[in-house]
């Protein structure tokens, strides 16, 4: 089978959580992204979320290839995006329906997870090949809200409602949310305080920047109103820890990193991991 294109590789923080190094090309070192920690992604059509998405999938490579971390997928453009990576995920919902699904499925995870911590007296997975890391990429999350007609509404609310337990309780069960929307004025951003970490790409004005990256963000430096949109994969990030704005610039994909076989990853169910709890 068809390896992983291996053009980066993961990096372990200098704390106890792991890290992904994501290549930044305006600078001589990578940048981190906490490996476990929910992450949310704002940025405008055209700025490059799916290259910004894509350079993380990568990032991950070394994690995948042990099985120590496993991808989840929902992508409501009819799964185009994600089914370009269809080498990464263990499963892709590509319709609401399907969503909701998945979700259902993965908070079910977590109740199993979160029981056998506490029949353990312990506040939090440790991730292995038996009990992985679930990694859920959400693209264009807006499309979870929004709804006009009745039945569609009622599918939103069941995913919205299982996305929230996700959010809130996930982390401890070792699932990681990362999800992308355009515009962070609109409804979904109401759950921005769930994911800790933030990055933002282009945006419309100062004030969404502060909405996407808060306000000592916005005031160490980071800009991303001032991102020029024929720069797609610029953004901002924002270390807490070191409280330091990051400029960054995620390198494009190449045609043949992105035709990648798809079954490299191997299938994983609750029951298996019910069963490999140590």
């Amino acid at each position: 089978m068809m390896p992983f294109p291996i053009r980066h590789k993961s990096r372990k923080a200098t704390t106890s959580r792991p890290a992904l190094a994501i290549p930044n090309q305006l600078s001589e070192d990578d940048f981190h992204l906490p490996l476990g920690l929910h992450l949310l992604i704002a940025g405008t059509t055209g700025s490059g979320k799916t290259t910004l998405l894509a350079n993380i999938l990568l990032a991950l490579d070394e994690f995948l290839r042990e099985g120590s971390v496993r991808l989840l997928a929902i992508d409501l453009k009819d799964g185009v995006s994600a089914n370009a990576y269809a080498g990464f995920y263990t499963k892709i919902a590509s319709t609401l329906p399907e969503a909701v699904n998945l979700l259902h499925e993965t908070v079910e995870l977590v109740k199993q997870r979160n029981a056998w911590l506490r029949s353990r007296h312990e506040t939090e997975i440790r991730w292995s090949v038996q009990t992985p890391l679930i990694v859920m990429l959400i693209d264009e999350a807006l499309q979870l809200y929004g709804a006009t007609s009745p039945e569609q509404k009622k599918l939103q609310a069941q995913a919205q409602e299982a996305l929230d337990t996700l959010l809130l309780t996930g982390r401890s069960a070792g699932i990681m949310v990362i999800a992308a929307v355009q515009d962070p004025r609109k409804e979904f951003f109401k759950s921005r305080d769930h994911y800790p970490e933030r990055i933002a790409l282009a945006l419309n004005s100062k004030d969404e920047a502060k909405m996407a990256l808060g306000d000592e963000a916005v005031s160490r430096g980071a800009a991303p109103w001032l991102i020029s949109h024929s720069t797609p994969g610029r953004g901002w990030y924002y270390d807490d820890l070191k409280h330091e704005a990051i400029r960054f610039q995620v390198p494009p994909m190449q045609a043949d990193e992105i035709h990648i076989m798809s079954g490299i990853l191997k299938p994983f169910t609750h029951q298996q991991d019910k069963e490999n709890q140590p």
